[in-house]
């Protein structure tokens, strides 16, 4: 696969959800949507972004709890004029995608789409340009490709910026450490970091440790704001019927790195950008 920036593909405009996941044979798994309405009535583009997505209710299924789609709006609208970019890693079927367009959308910054799967990164477009058509066509890309990939091809290569990333993509715990790692090369232009599933665990051929990972690449004493749900018991903290995975009792759905408070512990200095990629 080559990675590149990837166009939108226009026949989707006027298909519902439902064709729209038939024809790019995304499943959809529990049909889970989160319940959204405990976080109205605190923030007006919050409800506004909220109500936008009712608007567009369809044929999908979301996989963040509602306390942390709010929790990732309030972050990054308290990072107004520090950054000019989210980055989402892992967009399925726009869940999150929805919510950081509507930030792209009234903060005046861009967007960028990373996914392995062009059919993902088509539903998530889609679902966030019925919502925010102007700004979609305007300020929003996707980049078919890996974040290693996108780092080297991309980031590296830009004069100044600085961006914010929202990690939600492959779980693996070798993964984890190839996405996050590949960002000490462009760590000056890195304002912090968005990380969902840190709860995460399931059967070992998936090897789910996305919070091992990041203590590996950023230290035991990691500074983070927890993000999201603590989900102490029920269904979700046995294993599913899907892929054995379950949320471990007591731990928060995600977290909030700031680089400011935190350093790279890995890769050495001294690994260049190159032999990273020669490794993979």
């Amino acid at each position: 696969m080559m990675a590149s920036f990837t166009d939108p593909d226009k026949n989707l405009e006027t298909l519902s959800f439902a064709e729209i996941a038939e024809r790019l044979n995304i499943e959809i798994y529990s049909g889970f949507k989160p319940d959204l309405s405990p976080w109205l009535g605190r923030n007006i583009i919050f409800d506004d972004i909220i109500a936008k997505r009712a608007a567009t209710e369809g044929h999908y299924e979301d996989q963040c709890s509602g306390k942390y789609y709010f929790d990732i709006f309030n972050t990054i609208k308290s990072a107004l004029g520090e950054v000019s970019r989210i980055v989402e890693v892992g967009v399925f079927m726009g869940g999150s995608t929805s919510v950081l367009a509507g930030c792209a959308h009234y903060l005046g910054i861009e967007l960028d789409l990373i996914d392995i799967s062009p059919d993902h990164l088509q539903f998530a477009r889609e679902r966030a340009r019925r919502a925010y058509p102007e700004t979609v066509e305007s300020r929003v890309r996707m980049y078919h490709g890996t974040l290693p990939e996108y780092v080297r091809d991309v980031l590296m290569k830009e004069e100044g910026g600085n961006v914010i990333i929202h990690h939600d993509g492959a779980h693996d715990f070798g993964q984890v450490i190839r996405d996050l790692g590949s960002l000490f090369y462009i760590k000056d232009k890195l304002h912090s970091l968005l990380i969902q599933d840190t709860h995460l665990r399931g059967v070992p051929e998936y090897f789910n440790f996305v919070d091992a990972a990041v203590y590996s690449i950023f230290g035991r004493d990691v500074t983070y704001a927890p993000l999201g749900t603590v989900y102490n018991d029920g269904p979700v903290c046995e294993p599913n019927r899907w892929q054995g995975n379950y949320f471990m009792p007591g731990e928060p759905e995600g977290m909030y790195i700031p680089l400011a408070h935190n350093k790279f512990y890995y890769p050495h200095p001294k690994i260049t950008l190159a032999q990273f990629f020669e490794r993979q």
